[in-house]
């Protein structure tokens, strides 16, 4: 057969497919019908693993860091500092931030500096958090209340005890900041009564000369010599071995929470991990479910399928056919599931969601957005894994010889 034979051998392959599939209509709706189950569950198990995941990651980080560093011979107390460093005009240098950062024992670091503004009411100063939200660990999980938009230069987040209301203009010295969201109740007074802005906003503070409660310019780049740090642990790895660390670097101390607790958030992260391997074992079911249901089909066509080797089908061809076949199931089935899993997302939502939201039990589910990529990604996995099913049965039925197919052999 020329190359241009093989090119016009496709529609014909084409029409063959659809011919087949319109002439047992209610096996292609069986198949479809399991191919959707798998393509649901496929999409649930893909949005769940992400609400779940952010959840999770939510109430993990409100206990705070797995360990703070401080300066040498500050007094601290542990179940504040692991949420926020204790407030202090002592500092760490810039050189041993960076040898701590260094150590293979530390996964993540979020600096913070303590400063305090007068309060031009008169009342006692107003402790001030300058933090890095691209780095926090410790600050952002306990926003409660927020504005619909990005936290920028010259937002500020308030304690959970602080007067101020979301959404309003204070002005410090001159300098107007917008109340940008509120923290909830944590129990540690300090980070209950301050307020936490970004580096940047505490740039335009310098810039505008603002002074803090002492009498001192506010600082331009307050996280450059920070007065402590909020730290992560790398998995596997326990407080001792941070102390360790921490012993060879001068000027400074470790403040470490409890063992268990580190323990207890690497597991769940572990845990988290694993449940998204299962998901990507799980697509496996759609290739063992065609993968059988063409087995038994291409046996019943057995005949058929020798006389179309006997005219010159290559075997190629005849899995190209069948590969055909099952994907207008596998696009069928596929979407179908998404439609389902949608649907019993949106009821999981009204009934359990909304039971778990009036035991301020948060289920953090993803937005519009990030589901219709679930809902591509999953479609496209299930009628891939579904497509590669019908393709190794038929390439196995293929392999046989013409005459013991002809023959109706079934050995």
């Amino acid at each position: 057969m020329t190359p241009g034979g093989r090119a016009s051998s496709l529609p014909v392959l084409v029409r063959m497919a659809v011919i087949d599939v319109t002439r047992r209509p209610w096996r292609l709706g069986f198949l479809a019908a399991g191919i959707a189950l798998a393509g649901a569950a496929a999409f649930g198990a893909l949005v769940f693993h992400a609400a779940i995941g952010r959840s999770l990651d939510r109430s993990l980080a409100r206990l705070g860091a797995d360990a703070a560093i401080l300066p040498a011979g500050i007094t601290a107390n542990l179940t504040p500092v692991l949420l926020s460093v204790e407030p202090s005009s002592a500092t760490i240098a810039p050189e041993a931030i960076h040898r701590l950062s260094a150590s293979p024992v530390v996964a993540a670091m979020a600096l913070q500096r303590t400063l305090k503004l007068a309060d031009a009411s008169g009342h006692l100063p107003i402790d001030v958090v300058a933090f890095d939200p691209v780095t926090d660990l410790t600050v952002l999980p306990w926003v409660e209340e927020r504005l619909e938009r990005p936290f920028v230069t010259g937002d500020v987040l308030v304690g959970g005890r602080r007067a101020e209301a979301v959404g309003e203009r204070i002005t410090v010295q001159g300098v107007e900041l917008i109340v940008h969201g509120r923290l909830g109740l944590t129990g540690a007074g300090p980070f209950e009564r301050s307020w936490f802005l970004t580096a940047d906003t505490a740039r335009r503070l310098a810039e505008a000369n603002v002074v803090t409660a002492d009498g001192e310019r506010f600082p331009d780049e307050p996280l450059e010599s920070p007065s402590g740090a909020m730290l992560r642990l790398v998995a596997g790895r326990g407080p001792e071995e941070l102390r360790f660390a921490a012993a060879a670097v001068p000027g400074v101390q470790l403040v470490a929470g409890s063992g268990s607790q580190i323990a207890v958030r690497q597991a769940v992260k572990t845990l988290a991990d694993t449940s998204f391997v299962m998901l990507l074992v799980a697509l496996a079911a759609p290739v063992v479910l065609v993968g059988v249901a063409y087995t038994g089909m291409l046996a019943e066509r057995r005949r058929e399928l020798g006389t179309m080797l006997a005219l010159g089908v290559s075997r190629a061809g005849i899995v190209a056919t069948v590969a055909l076949e099952a994907a207008i199931a596998a696009v069928a089935g596929s979407l179908a599931g998404v439609v389902l899993a949608a649907a019993g997302i949106a009821a999981f939502m009204r009934t359990v969601g909304f039971a778990l939201e009036q035991r301020a039990i948060a289920l953090s589910m993803p937005g519009f957005g990030e589901l219709c990529r679930y809902a591509v990604a999953s479609a496209v996995l299930v009628a891939a894994a579904a497509i590669v099913g019908a393709a190794i049965a038929a390439s196995m039925a293929a392999g046989r010889q013409p005459w013991t197919l002809l023959r109706g052999d079934t050995a």
